[in-house]
């Protein structure tokens, strides 16, 4: 059977769970006091290492409920064949409470069932072969809130997982939308002027279908970087991308855009603002001219896109709410008005470092 590989990225190993181990200390602070002979510190030390072992190999594996069920298993054992022989044993079975939510991946009833089950053989352990006491009440408490504490820990970990893979899920969908629909849009426009120049100017259709190839190429890594949660973020390009895109389906451009000073995930932000943008505007705007600007202040950066087109606003579908989430989470605003044409205007504040630049 191969070995488990070790865990990385977020399941890595918790060696802070071990200091939880300096407690099983009182196995041999007892064996003192007793002044126990050599075989009872010898097999006391011995039951001690198979123990951290366990510990450490759940601590290790602690994300892998398989591995941490056997664990869970061998522990329960080791703690009833050490009962037998010192009453301190039961000590053992408060792991098997830490652990046990682990091994059922904080199911309610499974951790609460671990929990019960390892204060029953707490005190029963204790009490049908060992003169009752204290002890044994004071190990079921701990288990107690250990087996609760630890089950409501994995719940909430749990729950962060699933939220941040259905953000991780929605991110590459707004990056997908917005990168393919630009692309597809460019794509089509230049596949119709190349059929119309087909007959009449065949060297410049053949530039046109060129250019499609070298469009497709660039959309396929930009996918790629996509699902891999990176994006160059060149606004400065992706401004000329847009212009070039624009010209290309007769819509005058004008563009006064000042790129300077924007951090990385500013000019990412705002280049796939420009792209879903002037996307919608080739797509629905029926416009004849394009108005571009990008300004900053001392506290701000401000990015308008203003089109001469039929306007009106109907519901904002995923682009739209993509464009408000991404502002959003930079602390930015979004203004969508259509009067004569149509213009967004999207504000993103200046960070702290980028206002200390400009003093």
């Amino acid at each position: 059977m191969k070995w488990p590989a070790l865990p990385t990225g977020d399941e890595k190993p918790s060696w802070a769970g071990l200091w939880g181990t300096v407690s099983m200390a009182y196995l041999f602070i007892d064996l003192y006091q007793r002044g126990g002979s050599w075989v009872e510190w010898l097999w006391t030390a011995l039951a001690f290492v198979v123990f951290l072992f366990l510990c450490t190999i759940c601590a290790i594996y602690w994300s892998r409920p398989r591995i941490t069920r056997v664990v869970c298993i061998l522990l329960a054992l080791l703690g009833i064949a050490f009962t037998f022989y010192r009453p301190v044993g039961v000590f053992f079975f408060i792991f098997v409470a830490a652990f046990g939510p682990l091994a059922v991946s904080g199911n309610l009833i499974g951790s609460a069932a671990i929990t019960a089950t390892s204060i029953l053989l707490i005190i029963g352990g204790w009490n049908l072969l060992w003169p009752p006491g204290l002890m044994p009440y004071v190990a079921a408490v701990e288990a107690f809130l250990i087996g609760g504490a630890i089950t409501f820990v994995v719940r909430q970990q749990i729950a962060m997982r699933r939220i941040v893979k259905s953000s991780e899920r929605e991110r590459i969908a707004q990056d997908l939308h917005d990168i393919l629909g630009h692309t597809l849009s460019v794509i089509i426009m230049k596949a119709e002027l190349a059929s119309r120049l087909f007959d009449h100017d065949p060297a410049k259709a053949k530039a046109e279908i060129e250019a499609v190839e070298r469009i497709s190429r660039s959309a396929l890594q930009e996918v790629r970087q996509a699902i891999h949660g990176y994006h160059d973020g060149d606004l400065q390009r992706e401004i000329e991308e847009v212009q070039a895109t624009l010209e290309t389906a007769s819509i005058k451009v004008e563009q006064h855009c000042d790129t300077t000073g924007l951090t990385l995930s500013q000019e990412r932000v705002l280049a796939l603002i420009l792209r879903e943008a002037v996307t919608n505007i080739v797509r629905h705007a029926d416009a004849t001219r394009c108005e571009i600007a990008l300004q900053k202040s001392d506290i701000r950066h401000q990015l308008s896109i203003r089109d001469n087109g039929r306007g009106g606003i109907g519901e904002e579908g995923m682009g739209m709410r993509g464009i408000r989430d991404r502002v959003a989470a930079m602390g930015g605003t979004v203004s969508w008005k259509s009067e004569s044409g149509t213009e967004l205007t999207v504000t993103l504040p200046m960070t702290t470092e980028q206002k200390a630049k400009q003093r």
